[in-house]
């Protein structure tokens, strides 16, 4: 997935960008594009584009394969564009400020019960004015993971990820294609899978964790896995692990002798900002306060 927005949108600023982030089934990022043409490009991944922000009106053209889509490019427009299709030359008739691209590579498409589907990157339609309120609610909590990340993002967004592929095969196939999504699972995690995935967290506190890891240990297909975890625990894979990720930083905190920049790289947060930020939020405290009540006490 590196190099795709580098190389399709090399005249547009980069403000955001998940690759550095373990982020294992998309990737995304936040671009400023200028009026002007963005040359034609074949992409190897399949691509969601959404406005995020526009300054004055602006008019968005683009074709391919005879089809072409002249759209205006206000706030949540979305579009589409399959794998491996030649796309002409787009035109922006306008400077847009803040663009949203995710990018879904091949190899996301095969990801457990989403392989039985028969869909594909390139199966997915070269459509503009996506009205999917799923497909924005997907994108929105793609766009806030880019703005403040978690300590547990990367099992966050492969759940998302999921979800987005699901949704997108079930109304955005090319026609021909399978579109029907998978059944839900149900039931619930049995004790002993629950205590392998539970112990298996806990050691992997400081390490990059994936949906697909957790499924594993679990012996259970990644699509299905978290929806059995959350019914099982009565919270999200990420959740939970963003929890005990944050028990983990209380103990160092109190009794030890690390720097919060230290603590919040050993809980896998990008940065202290972000450690400070999500820890004031669930403790009602700042890391630093927290440290001074314990060491005083």
């Amino acid at each position: 997935m590196e190099g795709h927005g580098d190389a399709k949108f090399r005249d547009a600023s980069l403000l955001a960008t998940s690759v550095d982030r373990p982020w294992t089934l998309i990737a995304a990022e936040i671009r400023s594009h200028g009026a002007g043409e963005i040359g034609a490009f074949t992409p190897r991944n399949a691509e969601i584009t959404q406005i995020l922000r526009d300054d004055r009106p602006a008019v968005s053209s683009r074709a391919s394969g005879g089809v072409r889509q002249d759209v205006a490019a206000t706030p949540g427009t979305t579009w589409l564009c399959p794998a491996g299709i030649r796309e002409e030359a787009t035109r922006l008739s306008a400077d847009i400020p803040r663009v949203l691209h995710v990018y879904i590579p091949p190899h996301s498409f095969y990801s457990g019960e989403l392989a039985t589907l028969g869909f594909r990157a390139q199966d997915l339609r070269y459509q503009a004015r996506v009205d999917s309120r799923k497909v924005r609610g997907l994108l929105a909590e793609i766009e806030r993971e880019l703005g403040r990340e978690g300590s547990a993002g990367g099992l966050k967004m492969d759940g998302l990820a999921i979800d987005l592929i699901a949704a997108l095969a079930a109304d955005h196939a090319e026609s021909g294609a399978p579109a029907s999504a998978p059944r839900l699972s149900h039931g619930t995690l049995d004790r002993r899978r629950l205590d392998r995935v539970l112990a298996f967290i806990n050691d992997s506190l400081e390490a990059d964790v994936s949906l697909a890891d957790l499924a594993d240990v679990a012996c259970v297909s990644v699509f299905h896995f978290a929806r059995l975890f959350q019914r099982t625990v009565g919270a999200s894979p990420h959740a939970y692990l963003s929890r005990r990720r944050l028990d983990l930083a209380k103990q160092r905190l109190a009794h030890g002798a690390e720097s919060l920049g230290e603590i919040a790289q050993a809980c896998r947060f990008s940065s202290q900002a972000n450690f400070t930020r999500a820890f004031s939020q669930a403790t009602g405290v700042s890391p630093g306060r927290y440290r001074q009540a314990w060491r005083s006490s």
